[in-house]
């Protein structure tokens, strides 16, 4: 999955004016969408947050209200639509590190590759679960989840370029397909070995039986060669 978001960007200045703030946006939450959109609809809940981002925009104009408490309030809003986000993107990441335990990566880096790989998800269930716990109803708990969503979000990424779409995994695949195709192989010609012998065996056991002899065969013998007829 593609991601072009800056993973920073929390960590700099909350945004004061309403330009700053859609710098935010479109440097942050846009790339964030996008990078879901491919594979999920976008969670109602943020859409209705972005909603509640842009009214309070709207009340800058319509009522007068200071652009800073604008400003505050929609970029509150904003960081709240990102929280469903970031859960889709761990669900995601979870279906493919799912799919790289059913692939026998152990020999990729010595092994080193699928340490790495489930030190990785550890750290990102970790962080999820911490992020989790922060999440709350005020402006400022959406604030802390954000901050600690957004290196659970990097970590994810990481995940999908460097382990689930490095190309040692297809090696990897193609390498186990053989190998199963392999013993298939060679389950068939023992078994095919081991019928012909069978039936060989079973062969030379019916000629080593001696046939016993028919009763005519038995009485000629018996009686010996039998005289020749005399003229009348």
């Amino acid at each position: 999955m593609p991601c072009g978001i800056n993973t920073l960007r929390s960590s700099m200045p909350n945004p004061s004016t309403i330009a700053e703030l859609f710098q935010f946006y479109y440097d942050f939450v846009k790339p964030l969408y996008g990078s879901v959109q491919l594979q999920n609809e976008l969670p109602a809940e943020c859409l209705f947050e972005i909603n509640a981002a842009f009214d309070h925009l709207s009340r800058h104009w319509q009522y007068g209200e200071p652009e800073d408490v604008t400003v505050e309030k929609a970029y509150s809003h904003l960081k709240r639509s990102c929280l469903d986000i970031f859960k889709l993107r761990v669900k995601e990441a979870r279906r493919q590190y799912d799919e790289l335990r059913k692939v026998d990566i152990s020999l990729i880096d010595n092994g080193q590759f699928h340490l790495k790989l489930i030190a990785l998800w550890n750290k990102i269930t970790a962080g999820a679960e911490n992020a989790r716990l922060k999440e709350g109803n005020t402006a400022a708990d959406a604030v802390t989840a954000f901050d600690l969503w957004n290196p659970v979000y990097a970590d994810c990424v990481t995940l999908d370029k460097d382990f689930y779409s490095n190309p040692n995994v297809t090696w990897a695949e193609i390498r186990e397909q053989r190998s199963k195709w392999a013993e298939r192989g060679w389950g068939f010609a023992i078994g095919l070995i081991t019928g012909i012998a069978a039936i060989w065996i079973c062969d030379g056991l019916k000629n080593a039986v001696p046939t016993a002899p028919t009763p005519t065969t038995r009485q000629s013998i018996l009686s010996g060669p039998s005289s020749p007829t005399q003229p009348t």
